[in-house]
């Protein structure tokens, strides 16, 4: 009865041990293959203006891996704390990735006021403005959520707070959610400076 009893308790802590490897193995796996593969495509080509008022297109996110943002200058809380994060991390970690701001306002966020704005959050911050239309259609292309909100001093814009990451081919990569944890997001920077 002893022998029986303690084989079982074998079988059973092997069976865990084993069902546990399994399962921390495919989480694994399915975690880098849901990261390195890019079967679907975001984005669309593009010919806007940067802050210094010259032509920026898609080919800008070749060369190196770069984190794509879409915010708005007048933004009270998000699109600064995100920028200052990317900044600090991006710096702590010794990476010099950059960040393409997408304005979300293209009415108030002229080149200059980008020009103006963006310094205050490092120097590897490229602005991006233009025409309405063309800047809507970018970030629709992108999955962006936006929406013009009436306020009693003008206006608000709420939209989505995600940070795209890319390849140095210019490839989705995955996000970064906004108040994401440090470590995560350090963790995600490095699998994209290192691919």
């Amino acid at each position: 009865m002893v022998d029986f009893f303690w084989s079982r308790k074998r079988l059973l802590f092997f069976t865990v041990l084993m069902l546990s490897v399994f399962i921390f193995a495919t989480s694994e796996w399915l975690a880098r293959r849901h990261f390195t593969e890019t079967d679907f495509s975001l984005g669309t080509p593009f010919s806007l203006i940067d802050h210094n008022g010259r032509v920026i297109t898609e080919k800008a996110f070749l060369g190196s891996p770069s984190l794509l943002f879409f915010g708005f200058t007048y933004c009270p809380e998000i699109c600064p704390t995100t920028l200052v994060d990317l900044g600090r991390l991006t710096e702590e970690l010794g990476f010099e990735i950059p960040i393409y701001f997408v304005t979300l306002d293209p009415e108030r966020d002229t080149p200059q006021q980008l020009a103006d704005y963006l310094p205050y959050f490092g120097n590897r911050i490229i602005g991006i403005t233009g025409n309405t239309d063309a800047i809507l259609a970018l970030a629709k292309s992108w999955g962006i959520y936006r929406k013009k909100i009436s306020t009693s001093s003008g206006y608000t814009i709420d939209h989505t707070a995600t940070v795209f990451m890319l390849s140095d081919s210019g490839k989705f990569q995955g996000t970064i959610a906004w108040g994401e944890n440090d470590q995560i997001v350090k963790q995600k920077l490095e699998r994209l400076w290192y691919k």
